[in-house]
């Protein structure tokens, strides 16, 4: 399968209202302000958006509709006049227009902030980022890529620094229930990997950006064996560009400038729910891997009498529900 390398076109106006692509650079409640051929109902939808950004972007579609009394389509088509691919995408513009002009994505930490402060706003934005990733989780693509892992004869993952947590601790979760995964730390090893894959093999890649070299080239060679390639990645970066199958996470965090923190815990969500996913569907003979598999370093746990006198402390009352860390 050849790799699709050229950039997809971009429409710069919308046929159905005549207006020009308004989701450019500028911040787009800034350009909701300055837009005055809308119809009445969306209007109302540019009312709402404007008295309650902050809100909406919490909403469900129906609920967004619902709260302006129009229909779900129109709302839909409210988003796309503003340049937006959906619902989901509007949210994502609107919420980085709310964060305009804030050093730091977890609530504008401060350099005088305590360490109470910190501690909040940390929590408070990475329970944004995850509820922000539910809503903007496609189920429909979840269900390809849960189906794709269960019928890989073989599983490779690749990524680069950061990056390369989230394709740990996949390798992990999928190893667990017996398939077969592999996952270099090298990024040359990956490349080299890559290129003894096959029809049928599936590679997962895994890149808070997507712009990073090592991860495309990687990802090039996969595309030219013909494996399927499935990234976990922003959906407007280069690797999405070039993937079969994209899970997209959008968050928020300015990952050129910040060390990750809720992209990580973003990707690290996503996987939790394609290995559980997988887990669900593995039948009796895939729990039994994962029992097998779990008690494999069973003799690694110190319980009861086996706790040595140097811990200073015996404690019985650990049972066999103890699990592996």
């Amino acid at each position: 399968m050849q790799a699709k390398l050229a950039a997809p076109e971009i429409a710069i106006g919308n046929p159905a209202t005549g207006r020009g692509n308004l989701a450019g650079a500028r911040n787009i409640l800034a350009q909701l302000r300055e837009v005055s051929d809308f119809s009445v109902s969306e209007q109302k939808l540019a009312a709402l958006v404007l008295a309650q950004a902050a809100r909406v972007t919490r909403m469900s579609l129906a609920v967004f509709a619902s709260e302006a009394s129009v229909s779900q389509p129109t709302a839909i088509r409210f988003c796309r006049a503003l340049g937006c691919d959906g619902f989901p995408d509007f949210k994502i513009r609107l919420a980085q227009a709310l964060m305009i002009g804030q050093p730091f994505v977890h609530g504008e930490i401060g350099m005088g902030d305590g360490l109470d402060v910190i501690a909040n706003k940390i929590f408070a934005s990475s329970i944004d980022a995850l509820e922000l990733m539910r809503s903007q989780l496609d189920l429909a693509v979840v269900e390809r890529v849960v189906d794709a892992i269960l019928h890989a004869p073989r599983i490779e993952l690749f990524a680069n620094g950061l990056s390369s947590v989230a394709a740990i601790d996949a390798q992990q979760k999928l190893m667990r229930l017996g398939v077969p995964t592999i996952h270099h730390l090298d990024n040359h090893l990956q490349r080299m990997s890559a290129a003894t894959l096959k029809k049928g093999d599936v590679a997962l890649g895994f890149a808070y950006t997507g712009r990073v070299r090592d991860v495309l080239l990687t990802a090039k060679m996969v595309r030219q064996q013909g494996a399927t390639l499935i990234s976990f990645t922003r959906s407007d970066s280069l690797l999405a560009r070039i993937s079969d199958i994209v899970v997209g996470i959008d968050t928020l965090e300015n990952t050129f400038v910040y060390a990750p923190m809720t992209t990580r815990l973003a990707h690290l969500a996503v996987v939790d729910v394609i290995a559980t996913a997988v887990a669900q569907r593995s039948g009796p003979d895939g729990m039994k891997v994962i029992r097998r598999v779990k008690g494999a370093l069973r003799d690694e746990w110190m319980l009861g009498a086996d706790i040595p006198a140097w811990v200073g402390v015996r404690d019985d009352e650990m049972k066999d529900d103890v699990d592996d860390e």
